[in-house]
């Protein structure tokens, strides 16, 4: 391929990113009082009104799962900090009532960046974005986090066995 192909092909890619980016900024609604329960569940007031929320299209290890702990310790991260604000945006509702969705910090989308610094798995069975998958695989090639670990056991399996 040559040079001006890549370059059109680069700028393309960086048009969709940026639409993907802009749209993810309607319909966001700030959260207060967070406590993470886990590295995939939060508990929040939205509106005035104490919700569930789980993190869509990521699944985190169970806290009594290996790196469990640590993947809650990534959400803390991401989350808490000096004027630090929190924004989610709301995709569905889950069997359990939890709000299922995306949580921002700022401009920075944290289901994203727990995919990518290999505190959690794209979602084989709900992950529609394919950003994730490409997040996971830096993750992977870099060894970040639990994929330090070769034999790193994914959630869905572990619930399954345990």
């Amino acid at each position: 391929m040559n040079k001006n192909n890549q370059l059109k092909k680069l700028k393309a890619l960086l048009i969709i990113l940026f639409l993907c980016v802009s749209s993810n900024a309607f319909s966001l609604e700030t959260l207060k009082k967070i406590s993470i329960h886990d590295g995939d569940t939060i508990r929040a007031f939205l509106k005035g009104k104490e919700v569930k929320i789980r993190l869509a299209e990521i699944d985190t290890p169970e806290l009594k799962q290996d790196f469990g702990v640590e993947s809650k310790k990534c959400l803390e991260k991401f989350l808490y900090g000096k004027d630090k604000k929190i924004s989610f945006k709301f995709r569905e509702k889950d069997k359990y009532g939890r709000l299922v969705g995306w949580l921002y910090s700022g401009n920075l989308d944290v289901n994203f960046e727990m995919v990518k610094t290999g505190c959690a798995w794209a979602y084989e069975r709900y992950a529609e974005t394919q950003k994730l998958f490409f997040a996971q695989s830096f993750a992977q090639r870099n060894r970040l986090g639990l994929w330090k670990n070769e034999k790193a056991i994914p959630p869905w399996v572990w619930r399954q066995e345990n």
